[in-house]
């Protein structure tokens, strides 16, 4: 029995073109380079990010042990009472203040340190002229059978 998709499918005898088994080359992806500028901005920015988060940890902290110096002297130490402590703690809007200014000076110092070494692991790889680098044996594996090993 035939197939109707066979039978429709067939090319007519004439000249076969046999295509090669390695793919036309591609031309090479243009990689813009990083701008000189943009690093040095990141890192401009990264130092006033951590220098930003070192005066508002110093005024935390500060403001902190002001706060345990007074309620210390009402008898209200995380050791004695921890509830009104943490309770007293939460109430006290100087101290939201202040660690919210250090949380955002964190995330700030993450942000822009993470981008430049992101920046700089894509450098490492595409090499500095913009093409990949070729590694030598491939992919390093983790064995798992090394990990269950007593040393």
């Amino acid at each position: 029995m035939a197939f109707p998709q066979a039978a429709r499918s067939r090319r007519s005898p004439g000249p076969v073109s046999a295509m090669s088994a390695l793919p036309a080359p591609r031309p090479a992806l243009a990689v813009p380079a990083i701008p000189p500028k943009y690093v040095l901005y990141l890192q401009a920015r990264l130092l006033e990010a951590e220098a930003s988060l070192a005066a508002m940890t110093g005024r935390y902290e500060r403001t902190k042990a002001r706060f345990d110096r007074c309620y210390a002297r009402q008898g209200i130490t995380p050791e004695a009472d921890i509830v009104n402590y943490i309770s007293a703690k939460t109430m006290n809007p100087e101290l939201k203040f202040w660690y919210s200014k250090v949380e955002h000076f964190q995330r700030e110092v993450a942000a822009y340190g993470s981008a430049l070494t992101g920046l700089e692991a894509a450098r490492r790889m595409l090499g500095e002229d913009g093409h990949r680098v070729q590694v030598e044996n491939g992919r390093v594996r983790n064995s798992r059978r090394g990990l269950n090993r007593a040393s």
